[in-house]
């Protein structure tokens, strides 16, 4: 691996990204039978709800081309262009690149720029590791959840020419900031030798999965890469709504904390961890009674405690905008924080080091994203 560049941090320490944002992979959802998240998301909603954010501090603003095959991009355009020039100004745009497509980074960011209605974008972010099992699971759009169609080697493109080519879209000012989703430390580093400053690693983390613990956090924060924390509420789960497995929704079930068994759509191919995730759950609803918080909120307060510098969430409501925004402010106590960390210890370490919650292991492999 070259070492032109491993070592260059990221000039990322100024807060370009707010403490909470706005994740808009609902939008555009369709409510359609078969749609992961049972909704119909309007364009009147997608309007209302992000200049309610923006107004109320929520500047930074996440989506992908990935999400509803392009319309979650054409909405948010729509809605961005809908909003009072003063509060657009505010506005942190952030969507990303799968990496089926990281052969060709330029005609990707043109599709994205043309739906958004922009000329650049604030942060460009690589959506995924670039791998046959990530671009396995992208060659379905999405429309499987999980289930992967075959990818040869030979067609995933090379991480030097991704890199390279976000660089150059850099200097030519059609990205502002280049990203990552979902990199360990290694993929990190051989990321940073080519030439690109990774401003951000957005990756998964909360009360129930914590991997990134294990190096990642560490490494970013050594390197300047801010941390952007996603399903801060495991997708509802941390709201304490489901006291068993067979209560949680299909599509919510595929993580590594379930059953590979338990629906066609999960891709891991491991036993879960089903008896100690709901044992931790309960555990934590006590925690969060105890010290007088809603579950929902402890959660999500729970990784800006925990150093990340942005944790990202997704609004349906006007009430869910101001209730996060509550939950963000939270201070929480470090005897708190420590019992939250010992309550989910043991799920932690059953879990392990593998920060993919979706994907396991292949041939003996481990191929999830790791240290």
């Amino acid at each position: 691996m070259p070492e032109e560049s491993c070592a260059k941090k990221a000039k990322t320490s100024e807060a370009f990204t707010s403490r909470l944002g706005f994740g808009c992979w609902q939008l555009a959802s369709t409510g359609a039978e078969g749609d992961y998240w049972g909704l119909e998301y309007t364009q009147e909603m997608a309007n209302a709800n992000i200049a309610q954010a923006v107004a109320s501090g929520i500047t930074f603003i996440d989506t992908a081309g990935d999400y509803s095959k392009g319309a979650s991009e054409k909405q948010l355009g729509v809605a961005l262009k809908a909003l009072d020039p003063e509060l657009r100004s505010k506005v942190v745009l952030g969507t990303k690149i799968v990496p089926n497509l990281c052969g060709n980074p330029e005609a990707a960011l043109k599709e994205s720029l043309e739906r958004l209605q922009v000329d650049a974008v604030d942060l460009y972010q690589v959506h995924w590791p670039i791998d046959k099992n990530a671009m396995a699971h992208f060659a379905n759009g999405h429309a499987s959840f999980g289930a992967s169609t075959e990818v040869d080697q030979s067609s995933v493109p090379s991480m030097e020419g991704c890199f390279r080519a976000l660089a150059a879209l850099q200097a030519a000012g059609k990205v502002k900031r280049v990203g990552v989703c979902n990199f360990g430390v290694e993929q990190l580093k051989e990321a940073q030798a080519y030439g690109c400053v990774i401003s951000s690693n957005q990756i998964c983390y909360n009360l129930i999965f914590r991997a990134a613990e294990f190096g990642i956090i560490d490494y970013c924060k050594e390197h300047g890469i801010r941390l952007i924390g996603y399903s801060p509420l495991m997708q509802g789960i941390l709201h304490g709504r489901y006291e068993k497995p067979e209560e949680v929704p299909m599509y919510r079930a595929r993580t590594r904390h379930f059953a590979a068994s338990r629906h066609s759509c999960s891709r891991h191919g491991e036993d879960g961890h089903e008896e100690l995730t709901f044992k931790t759950l309960a555990e934590l609803k006590k925690v969060a009674d105890k010290a007088g918080f809603a579950l929902q909120d402890l959660a999500l307060a729970y990784p800006l405690a925990k150093g990340f510098d942005t944790v990202i969430a997704g609004f349906t409501k006007s009430a869910y905008i101001e209730s996060n925004l509550a939950a963000a402010s939270l201070q929480l106590s470090d005897e708190l924080v420590k019992e939250l960390d010992a309550t989910t210890e043991e799920l932690k370490t059953a879990m392990g080091p593998n920060a993919d919650l979706w994907q396991g292991v292949v041939d003996g492999k481990q191929t999830g994203r790791v240290m």
